[in-house]
């Protein structure tokens, strides 16, 4: 494609660069901070590159690199309606497609930025203050907060907010350099106390997917940051973000200490899962009823117990060879394990466990297999309630009504003692409990999702099909019901996988590899703002190439917008070759 982007001189052209600027400045803060923001700024800007591409002509506005870049966000649109027309048609896909309509208008952007750039001054400001104001914002809402805090402002999803607050930061750390550059003390310090405060949004966020992209980015920056700025510049962000990132876990409030710490035990406790779960999903029914005897299990299920009542309630895991030698129709315990329940306290207490309920509308039945003195039950009013008053194990069957059963409770008075063991009556009742966590559910469903492009492999099960395919699952005893409540994956490549196929996947690549090619060139020629607005546009797709493992970020229009809008902006801002742009004075 051929361009003519001389510049325009009359009085409405330059009105419509100062609108451009103006929306340019305000789309960080309106986006995240301003109810459906991202639409309002993503609409006026695709209108007025409507207006100018129908009166001056598109493709005279356009560069061949933008082709090739329209031509990846177009593909990713048209595999997803192929997906939809020749997969599983449902209301979740067409609402899909009716978000993924947005990429397409990545052409009207371009358009608009190529014929009225704003200064790439103007992009790097507007991001300083959505950092600045995001931050602040997650700072008040912290301080007001009365327990553990996670911000989300307008996104209505904390994991959405820290994403482009995250994206915030990179973008403002792309340029650090020519900041830094200018020679200017309070320049610098302001633009370094906006990147901090978007950090401190990032961090408030509790958005573990964000904090793990910039780890992983933080070596790519710092190599090409540091050819055009002294070492010891970089040395102060990074002496920044350690004392940030201290002090954000000394305070218990801000969830960073509980949510990093939660990772390895959520990660320990679905291995645990699939240790005890058969490997053939299409004989999962062999081994019922089952034993849960095992000790890692029951550490796992042990660490879900919730308590009430003034009793002292104590659990552990305990061997009883009682378990093994006690004959039990149809079931036989192996390993010899079980939950020790007593009440040292003065006054009864009651103890609860999770179950998987696969048929919520249905009467509930479990089964389980107990010694000792106490009461046991299905959570739920109406349910049975059965009094243990044995030496020896006995297999007892708990009923209740429709909508009980969410967890078993065990009730005992003062010096009172049980030895329980639950039994799956049905694939996964219990061993399932294991996985409703959020890393275990992510492990899950990516589980699913693999399963189902094994099945369907050229352009998957259908678009926005997998909400309807885990439920199926589910009842099938395939997968964790927890994990099929849900429309999507939580990792944009499996959902490409599921629902789109190889050529989903392709098309998603596309999306990140195409523009990141072109910024990379930019990058590897330091000039300036080039070398700036090169690596902001790649650290931008870079990190959401990242969110997009441990989350569905394109299922979300909020994020669609921002990332074509900011694809256009780096793009139009680089000049051909080179890429050189202007400097700042």
């Amino acid at each position: 494609m051929s361009a003519d982007n001389s510049p325009v001189v009359s009085p409405a052209s330059g009105l419509l660069r100062y609108a451009v600027i103006v929306l340019v400045l305000a789309f960080p803060s309106v986006c995240l901070l301003v109810n459906r923001g991202d639409s309002i700024g993503l609409g006026l800007l695709a209108l007025l590159g409507f207006w100018v591409g129908f009166r001056e002509g598109f493709a005279r506005t356009l560069k061949r690199e933008d082709g090739y870049v329209a031509l990846a966000f177009f593909a990713f649109f048209v595999v997803a309606v192929l997906s939809y027309e020749f997969g599983q048609a449902t209301y979740d896909g067409f609402r899909f497609l009716g978000r993924d309509l947005r990429f397409l208008l990545i052409v009207p952007v371009l358009v608009l930025f190529r014929r009225h750039p704003p200064p790439a001054k103007a992009v790097f400001i507007g991001l300083a203050i959505g950092g600045l104001l995001t931050g602040a914002y997650s700072l008040v809402e912290f301080l007001h907060a009365p327990a553990a805090y996670r911000a989300q402002a307008e996104t209505d999803l904390p994991i959405m907010f820290g994403d482009l607050t995250a994206s915030i930061v990179l973008m403002l750390a792309a340029a650090y350099g020519l900041v830094v550059s200018a020679r200017k003390l309070w320049l610098t310090a302001g633009y370094l106390f906006c990147l901090l405060l978007g950090l401190t949004a990032v961090i408030l966020s509790g958005t573990r997917g964000a904090w793990v992209a910039l780890l992983l980015l933080l070596p790519l920056l710092f190599g090409l940051l540091g050819r055009v700025t002294h070492k010891r510049y970089l040395a102060l962000i990074v002496v920044s973000l350690l004392v940030l990132f201290a002090g954000a876990l000394a305070i218990s409030r801000t969830d960073v200490r509980s949510r990093l710490s939660h990772v390895v035990g959520q990660i320990a406790l679905y291995r645990t899962a699939l240790r005890t779960l058969p490997s053939d999903w299409k004989d999962n029914a062999r081994d019922l009823p089952f034993c849960n005897d095992q000790r890692h299990f029951l550490g796992g299920w042990l660490s879900f117990n919730q308590q009430g009542g003034p009793g002292e309630i104590a659990a552990h895991v305990v061997p009883d060879p009682m378990l093994i030698k006690t004959k039990l129709s149809d079931i036989k315990c192996q390993d010899g394990y079980a939950l020790h329940i007593t009440n040292n306290g003065k006054g009864s207490g009651w103890t609860g466990f999770p179950r998987t309920v696969m048929h919520t509308h249905s009467p509930q039945v479990t089964h389980l297999i107990v010694r000792g003195n106490g009461i046991v039950f299905l959570y739920g009013r109406g349910a049975q309630q059965i009094n243990i008053n044995t030496r020896h194990y006995r297999i007892y069957t708990l009923h209740g009504p429709a909508g009980s059963g969410q967890s078993v409770i065990a009730e005992l008075v003062p010096g009172q003692s049980l030895w329980l063991v639950p039994v799956d009556g049905y694939y996964g009742e219990y061993r399932y409990t294991l996985v409703s966590t959020s890393i275990g559910q992510r492990f899950e469903m990516w589980r699913a999702a693999w399963h189902m492009f094994l099945e369907h492999p050229v352009l998957g099960i259908g678009t926005g099909a997998f909400y309807k395919d885990t439920q199926q699952m589910a009842h099938r005893g395939l997968i964790a019901p927890p994990a099929a409540q849900f429309d999507h994956p939580h990792s944009d490549y499996f959902d490409a996988l599921s629902g789109r196929g190889v050529a989903g996947l392709v098309a998603l690549l596309a999306l990140f590899l195409v523009p990141a090619a072109y910024f990379l060139r930019a990058v590897k020629n330091p000039g300036d703002m080039s070398h700036a607005v090169g690596l902001a546009g790649l650290l931008l797709v870079c990190g959401f190439a990242v969110f997009g493992l441990t989350d569905t970020v394109f299922i979300h229009s909020m994020n669609i917008s921002w990332y074509v809008i900011y694809i256009a902006l780096f793009m139009a801002l680089l000049k051909p070759g080179s890429a050189k742009a202007e400097g700042v004075k």
